[in-house]
């Protein structure tokens, strides 16, 4: 039986000090880390000195985002090789990170798993504004979701349910701010629903813009390089 490992690992939404202590015993422990684009590069220095460090960032629309297949193998090739291999994800791995189709691969080389989960963005943006996502009496529910969808994919439906008293958290919601507040308006939210956008969580640069539903079509959104995610529910308020 094979005995290599891969780990699957949560860094959290960005600022180092955010990842579990099993995550960071695992990558400590690692012989080969492929790390995403969006982590602190503080974190690969309590790697071992001699690992081997993989850049498989994928950022979209700035022209290096290395294709998931590619990245699948590069897995793969590496969990063949060596014992105890890192992959390094930002967040959560099982949050809009692609974990299920990495995960397929690894399975199909006969390889070991295992999952160190990680703070979502969801969570990290709710602490650093100092506002609940489920309020007693208002809202019992929280749904991450993201209006994006990638190339030659069928639109996800997204807005096909909406519920007022759930609290609704878009990833990767840069590009589609305005999109989402028409949305959202057309099937009946009220214009004064609170919403809460957040760039760069837990980085240096972090910022928040606070504001109501009506007003996103009207809102100047910056989309540079800070990854952008929005909040929209009665819980904000």
């Amino acid at each position: 039986m094979n005995t290599h490992t891969i780990t699957f690992v949560g860094a959290g939404p960005g600022a180092a000090d955010l990842i579990t202590l099993r995550g960071m015993r695992a990558l400590q422990a690692a012989q080969v880390v492929l790390y995403d684009a969006l982590i602190d590069p503080e974190l690969l220095n309590h790697c071992a000195f001699d690992v081997l460090r993989v850049d498989v960032g994928k950022r979209c629309g700035l022209g290096r985002s290395r294709p998931q297949d590619d990245i699948n193998a590069l897995i793969v090739e590496h969990g063949l090789k060596y014992a105890k291999v890192v992959r390094l994800k930002g967040g959560d791995p099982s949050i809009f990170g692609r974990l299920d189709e990495e995960i397929t691969a690894v399975r199909a080389a006969g390889l070991n798993i295992e999952v160190v989960p990680g703070i979502t963005t969801a969570l990290a943006a709710a602490a650093a504004a100092q506002t609940p996502l489920t309020r007693r009496g208002v809202s019992r529910s929280v749904r991450l979701m993201t209006a994006s969808v990638g190339q030659n994919q069928p639109s996800n439906g997204w807005d096909a349910h909406i519920d007022p008293s759930e609290t609704m958290v878009f990833y990767m919601a840069g590009r589609q701010v305005q999109q989402i507040g028409l949305n959202l308006l057309a099937r009946g939210l009220a214009p004064e629903t609170p919403v809460l956008i957040m760039r760069g969580v837990s980085w240096a640069n972090q910022s928040e813009q606070r504001a109501v539903l009506g007003e996103l079509l009207s809102l100047e959104i910056d989309i540079a390089d800070a990854p952008c995610v929005l909040l929209v529910g009665l819980a904000l308020g």
